[in-house]
């Protein structure tokens, strides 16, 4: 859907980044427009059967799909490679990333972050799309590298699940897979010493409770170990699936994420995190919110969204707030956030998102839902103000905040003294045990 604040962007891009940039930008476009038509990995493998309406749903194109046919044998072949003794050098990884649009989204950078780092040890990276046949691999190449120049001779492989084979990839020291969709893949591949699961969610809860949200909590069950994004996600897995691992707490880069010396806001401007294609994020909920603060504050406050494209003129806030979308780059975010006073985000499922971290760092008074999967990091009345979920709750603290102008000041303060701006240690601790452990 091309949609006005795509537009801006494409104006902009024209503008500020010439012809040449704006038209791979188009290019690559194009084929993910018409992707996001389906799901994503049905136009690349066998027909599925049709429902019992005769039509075909999500459910079916997953499920029937030869990626997700695994046998008994598959499982078992798979768990010998864990019983292997880890190898006692790192040389060579595989990893299986998903295909991107936009390499600054929080997840796939923290990724591309990791795999940096182990080049930074003299690791050889091979790099698997697993997801897109038809991207180019030059222009997706030069992406990557403009992010980490030190990943210019990383291997890039774009994998085609119509014809091409798991196992007759490269073998690597390590295997590594990074949502659950490429666990499937990882779980062929058995041409590695050691298998890895890089979990950033609860990923299951990007579904409804159904057959999509089965195939995605079998992966836990593979038997990978676990390198997972906070240490409130990996206890909730390994609680219900006994999933092992190691956790990291994410950090902020200074680069972006510092905060403004002064705020000359003539209104107070409150941020929200507004995604509606997630339910995890409660759009909904959030939209609610936004209209009963506009009624009770008025002119007093500024409502400023971010975070994908939507229409605000079908939910009645034409006017009445300023939508940016879904931004270009982390400058543009941190500028964005350092320009607000207040943020509120919802995150239902078990990672605190990386909104949070991002508020505090930029000196925004936060205000989050109550999920006791984050509260080994959200402490109300500390960093942040923790509300349930009902609209209600939420504008009450958001409005505790408005109101107290010391309030205000204690949350930023607290929030700003206790994220970490230094993401070395992070990348050291799940490195060193990998190569340590035993």
């Amino acid at each position: 859907m091309i949609t006005k604040q795509r537009l801006d962007r494409a104006k902009w891009s024209l503008k500020n980044e010439g012809l040449s940039i704006f038209a791979k930008k188009l290019v690559r476009y194009v084929p993910w427009a018409i992707g996001r038509a389906h799901i994503k990995y049905s136009k690349y493998l066998p027909k599925p059967l049709r429902s019992n309406t005769g039509k075909y749903d999500s459910a079916y194109l997953y499920l029937t799909n030869q990626i997700f046919e695994i046998t008994e044998q598959d499982l078992n072949k798979s768990k010998k490679v864990q019983e292997n003794s880890k190898p006692s050098k790192i040389k060579s990884a595989t990893w299986f990333v998903p295909y991107f649009d936009h390499l600054s989204y929080g997840g796939i950078y923290t990724i591309f972050r990791f795999i940096n780092y182990f080049a930074e040890q003299g690791v050889t990276n091979h790099i698997v799309i697993y997801d897109n046949p038809t991207v180019d691999v030059a222009t997706l190449h030069q992406e990557i590298n403009r992010a980490f120049p030190l990943l210019e001779n990383a291997n890039l492989t774009i994998f085609d699940p119509r014809k091409d084979k798991v196992k007759d990839l490269p073998a690597t020291d390590i295997g590594i897979c990074t949502f659950w969709v490429s666990a499937y893949y990882l779980l062929r591949f058995n041409q590695t010493k050691r298998k890895y699961y890089f979990i950033q969610d609860y990923e299951p809860l990007f579904y409804e409770g159904g057959s999509i949200y089965a195939l995605a909590e079998s992966t836990y069950r593979f038997g990978f170990e676990g390198i997972v994004n906070t240490p409130g996600l990996l206890r909730a897995i390994n609680q219900r699936h006994g999933l092992k691992g190691i956790s990291f707490t994410p950090a902020v880069d200074p680069q972006y994420y510092y905060p403004s010396k002064v705020k000359n806001n003539k209104r107070l401007r409150i941020f929200f995190y507004a995604r509606p294609n997630n339910p995890r994020n409660a759009f909904n909920l959030g939209i609610i919110i936004i209209k009963l603060l506009l009624k009770q504050y008025g002119n007093k406050i500024e409502i400023v969204t971010a975070g994908s494209d939507w229409n605000e003129k079908k939910f009645d806030l034409k006017g009445e707030i300023t939508n940016l979308g879904l931004l270009h780059n982390l400058k543009e975010v941190g500028d964005l956030y350092r320009s607000c006073d207040i943020g509120f985000v919802y995150m239902l499922s078990k990672h605190p998102s990386y909104q949070p971290f991002e508020f505090m760092a930029t000196g925004v008074a936060t205000v989050t839902n109550n999920n006791e999967d984050n509260l080994w990091f959200l402490k109300d009345g500390t960093n942040c103000l923790i509300a349930e979920p009902s609209p209600t709750a939420m504008v009450e603290k958001i409005g505790w905040l408005i109101e107290d102008k010391e309030l205000r000041q204690k949350i930023q303060s607290g929030g700003y003294n206790t994220v970490s701006s230094d993401w070395g240690p992070q990348l050291a601790l799940i490195w060193n045990d990998i190569v340590n452990s035993r």
